[in-house]
């Protein structure tokens, strides 16, 4: 939330008021279509991840959210494909959720280096490829 849809400053999901919730931001579908713009359209792919303070639980019960929203996307042709979801630690979100009042950003930080572990694992499958970070200033994304 807040990288690639409003949260409307909906706590502990963004702290964005400038857009109505679940808006895409103006401009953010069409700038990850031209990062991949030498997708070949016939060829099935996934360039496009997303890796997330939410954790993975049981059936996958936070990722249904965010894929429910990516199947939404690419089924009304905003998104041109659907994406990847590396999801974030439940530990480590809960003790940001917890202690983010008091803590401020600071709370986050546990958060921030689990998804750049994440992402060091995932960059380690793929190494042939560049990475571009599209993020927000929350939940450790800085």
């Amino acid at each position: 939330d807040d990288t690639l849809y409003s949260s409307g400053g909906k706590f502990p999901a963004g702290c964005d008021t400038r857009f109505p919730r679940h808006m895409c931001y103006p401009g953010c579908l069409s700038l990850f279509r031209a990062l991949d713009q030498h997708r070949d359209c016939q060829t099935p792919s996934c360039n496009l991840v997303f890796v997330s303070a939410r954790p993975h639980l049981y059936k996958d019960w936070t990722e249904d959210h965010s894929y429910r929203l990516f199947q939404s996307l690419v089924a009304q042709g905003r998104m041109h494909t659907s994406p990847t979801l590396l999801p974030g630690r439940l530990k480590n979100g809960v003790w940001a959720c917890l202690t983010a009042k008091c803590m401020g950003p600071r709370a986050w930080k546990a958060v921030g280096e689990a998804k750049y572990d994440t992402y060091v694992k995932f960059r380690a499958l793929y190494s042939e490829y560049d990475f571009v970070f599209c993020g927000d200033d929350g939940q450790g994304d800085l």
